[in-house]
């Protein structure tokens, strides 16, 4: 019943987006198709095996991002969402969906005997004001499928043009979830201590990190882009406590990532 929610209520922003979308192409003076951007490629990223690991591994990452106007997005970042502000205003806001990976039990030994964590949806909503060179936002989901708790972020960016050609944006960032959240990525359950060796843990508070971003973005070309994106986080409150972490892992979570887009 709650995913049914998600869709009608997607359905029924996607009715309200398109009259939007018309009145933009009216007042930029842009036909429709002009204000269609789609950027495809890849890259890979360094991170860590799972949530709270100390190992890490180079993996390849699509990249795809499908934009219309400031109307309505799909974007292996950004997830599939909408803006429902006024045309022009300098905030933005609107339904979000985005897709969190599943799990694997043989992904990292520290793993073995937990069983896997199937990949979840999460649908929710989002806030960004902009006050250039800053942007500020948060979201807020709920989970279905692998994991059903709420996860928040909050973030805060700037950003500057080092060249015509090169683009920087750092700043701050805030992740929140509930108690189901932490139970499913950092709780451990007798029958998973008894498979694992790691004592039972039943995390009592939300699972909460903190930590700092940035990414580079630099224009070869008319069509062609690379990207490069850096990060580090920590794990805390009773997440940090798990055996996953504590025992097994690192509270430190840091990321590198490398990729090549051609714009459309």
């Amino acid at each position: 019943m709650r995913f049914a929610a998600v869709v009608i209520a997607a359905l029924l922003a996607c009715a309200a987006v398109f009259p939007a979308s018309q009145a933009h192409a009216q007042a930029t003076g842009k036909p429709a198709d002009d204000q269609l951007k789609l950027t495809i490629g890849g890259g890979a990223i360094y991170a860590p095996t799972y949530l709270g690991s100390d190992n890490y591994e180079a993996d390849p990452i699509p990249l795809f991002d499908l934009r219309y106007a400031d109307r309505a997005f799909l974007s292996t970042r950004d997830g599939l969402g909408l803006n429902l502000a006024p045309s022009g205003a300098n905030w933005r806001a609107g339904p979000v969906v985005k897709y969190r990976a599943a799990r694997d039990q043989d992904d990292d030994s520290a793993l073995r005997g937990m069983g896997d964590v199937d990949a979840a949806g999460e649908a929710g909503g989002y806030v960004h004001y902009d006050l250039r060179p800053f942007t500020m936002g948060a979201e807020i989901r709920q989970g279905f499928g692998g994991h059903e708790g709420v996860i928040g972020d909050v973030f805060a960016n700037w950003s500057t043009k080092l060249s015509d050609s090169l683009m920087l944006t750092i700043g701050p960032k805030a992740t929140l979830a509930s108690r189901d959240f932490t139970e499913t990525y950092f709780g451990v359950t007798p029958g998973q201590a008894a498979r694992s060796g790691y004592r039972a843990y039943s995390p009592d508070g939300p699972f909460m990190s903190y930590g700092l971003g940035a990414s580079l973005r630099y224009k070869v070309n008319d069509y062609l882009s690379l990207g490069g994106f850096a990060g580090i986080d920590r794990i805390v409150g009773d997440a940090a406590d798990s055996p996953l972490v504590d025992q097994a892992g690192s509270p430190t979570q840091a990321r590198l990532g490398l990729t090549l887009g051609i714009d459309w």
